[in-house]
């Protein structure tokens, strides 16, 4: 296993309104995101967290994956994985 932080956005913030961080939390624990930030500016918003990996298509993956079935099938922003060393 490896340690990746991981990064998605900027994506409209309607994705992640403040009834819904409740529950993109509680998705990305449940893949064992850890220091997960909802960081917004303006309509905007980015996402960033720390998931350990095999390497980093798989975190890629699963980062994706979870943010698109939060957002009801489709996740439009770009979903980024760099190793910690």
């Amino acid at each position: 296993m490896q340690r990746f932080n991981v990064s998605s956005g900027p994506v409209v913030a309607d994705y992640v309104t403040a009834d819904g961080e409740e529950e993109l939390l509680r998705v990305l624990d449940a893949i064992g995101a850890r220091d997960v930030v909802v960081g917004s500016e303006g309509n905007r918003a980015e996402i960033t967290f720390v998931l350990d990996a095999e390497n980093s298509n798989a975190a890629v993956e699963t980062a994706d994956g979870t943010l698109s079935t939060f957002a009801g099938g489709f996740w439009p922003g770009v979903v980024v994985a760099s190793r910690i060393d």
